[in-house]
């Protein structure tokens, strides 16, 4: 089944985000997402509220750090909500960057893959209600156990992955993936190929795809809203490497942005980079084509016809991230 999300950030107002949930359900979106972005509010804090105050609409975190929350606090926080919203929690979690975690907050980043595996594997066997002793090579735990009953025993663990080895553990030790917004359709299908030769005849995976969309009847115009946004993520180190090399797009503007970003300060937040961007250079170096690439901008057709391109290549459900009110307020032009 291919749905929409609406994509929601801790960036916002708790009171404005808890009334775009409130909203997103009543357009009749599928979920709403929540990703928890450094030094903004708590996503689960959110989440919660978003659980109480909608009925039908599933719940999802878009993502949660694993380097910040041990697999104990994880499963405590992310079981709580799955029990406020009577079983409609998807656990979205993913590693973050490593200049905030390791430089910044001083949590060693060790190998991300493992660690990710290690802290898949322990966490679905708290969220049954098992107790786990692991002792691995980035995770471990004795006699770790949740004191009270999971609603369920087996919620969706999403896991954030753009390369080959976490989407290839995503689709083996999780129950999908989410892909990161400034993905294109061609990535999205390269994805999507991982996901049928990692899972056939096994369960059902979902291939989640975040997206920046912007509607505006001036392409121009929608292109300029996302421009800055999509230079910043693209800035970010191993990131941009991933998104350009897996949309056929050229990696050569990387070093000049990165200089526009000032990358080379030693700073662990990344928001402090986007903050102190050459604004000029930044907009000089994403050309319409890049943009147009890596989000979904334009009118309302030419956006829907965009989004059924992601489902056609294997998403399973798009989220349309983020949402301004002129956004939301065209989103029922987009058949949602």
């Amino acid at each position: 089944m291919k749905s929409i999300g609406l994509g929601l950030h801790t960036g916002m107002g708790a009171r404005e985000l808890i009334g775009w949930c409130k909203k997103g359900e009543k357009a009749g979106f599928d979920s709403v997402w929540i990703s928890e972005d450094p030094y903004y509010r708590d996503a689960f804090s959110l989440i919660g509220l978003a659980a109480s105050a909608t009925k039908k609409v599933s719940v999802a975190t878009g993502i949660v750090n694993v380097y910040t929350r041990n697999p104990v606090y994880m499963a405590m926080a992310a079981a709580t909500v799955d029990e406020v919203s009577r079983g409609r929690l998807i656990l979205g979690i993913g590693r973050g960057v490593k200049s905030l975690i390791e430089d910044e907050m001083h949590i060693p980043y060790g190998s991300h893959i493992e660690y990710m595996k290690e802290y898949v594997r322990c966490t679905k066997k708290l969220l049954a209600g098992e107790e786990v002793t692991y002792d691995g090579s980035e995770v471990k735990l004795t006699n770790a156990k949740l004191h009270f009953a999971p609603l369920r025993r087996k919620m969706p663990i999403l896991l954030a992955a753009m390369g080959p080895k976490m989407l290839t553990l995503a689709f083996t030790e999780a129950d999908g993936a989410i892909l990161n917004s400034c993905t294109s359709v061609r990535h999205a299908r390269y994805a999507a190929g991982i996901l049928r030769s990692t899972s056939a005849g096994g369960a059902k995976k979902q291939l989640v795809c975040s997206l920046w969309i912007s509607i505006d009847e001036d392409v121009q115009r929608a292109y300029e809203s996302v421009r800055t946004s999509v230079g910043f993520l693209l800035s970010i180190p191993t990131f941009g490497e991933v998104f350009l090399r897996r949309s056929g797009l050229p990696l050569d503007l990387l070093p000049e942005l990165r200089e526009a970003f000032r990358w080379e300060e030693k700073v662990g937040d990344p928001m402090w980079h986007l903050e102190h961007a050459d604004a000029k250079r930044v907009k000089e170096l994403v050309d319409d084509e890049i943009v147009d690439t890596l989000t979904v901008c334009g009118d309302a057709e030419g956006c829907r016809k965009r989004m059924r391109e992601y489902h056609d290549a294997g998403v399973t459900t798009v989220v349309m991230n983020p949402m301004t009110p002129k956004t939301f307020g065209r989103a029922s032009l987009l058949g949602v």
